[in-house]
């Protein structure tokens, strides 16, 4: 499976979130996992869209990766979902998730954001993973990234029976 990470912190690699991504890259070698730094090139991908373009038309699963600050995604999440619905470029039928990070102050209100838009492009959404900032730094708590990939590869979430 070709998983595109959409990585909408403006830290790039030094995002707790993105971290996250890293951690299933390294439990799931079988996927192939292809990272864009929205969150520090979205002025960039406003000028040229075609490399965005062409990963999202490659992908099988489409990951939005990003921080939660106050109840909503950041900034350049809210612009490459702009840019995305301008382009027009054909996602139906593909599947999408997220993962983000934040204290759990109105998460909620970001993962509906992300999804309500996800299901505007025709995307089948799988339910995301929200972690917390720490949550790679106890054995226990890095079960959930885990259980969150195998849901999203899961035949009962991809809707096939």
């Amino acid at each position: 499976m070709r998983i595109l990470v959409l990585n909408g912190s403006p830290k790039g690699e030094n995002s707790t979130t993105v971290q996250t991504a890293f951690y299933l890259q390294a439990l799931h070698p079988e996927h192939t996992f292809v990272f864009l730094p929205v969150g520090q090139r979205i002025k960039g991908y406003e000028k040229d869209f075609s490399p965005v373009r062409a990963a999202l038309q490659e992908a099988d699963l489409i990951l939005f990766c990003y921080p939660v600050y106050t109840f909503i995604a950041p900034y350049q999440i809210h612009r490459l979902i702009e840019l995305i619905k301008e382009d027009g470029v054909d996602l139906s039928g593909k599947f999408a998730s997220q993962i983000t990070t934040s204290k759990h102050f109105f998460d909620v209100t970001a993962h509906r954001y992300v999804e309500e838009n996800c299901f505007d492009l025709g995307l089948k959404v799988v339910r995301g993973l929200s972690a917390d900032m720490e949550d790679l730094l106890t054995p226990r708590d890095r079960r959930r990234p885990g259980c969150f990939l195998t849901r999203c590869f899961s035949p009962a979430a991809r809707g096939f029976s």
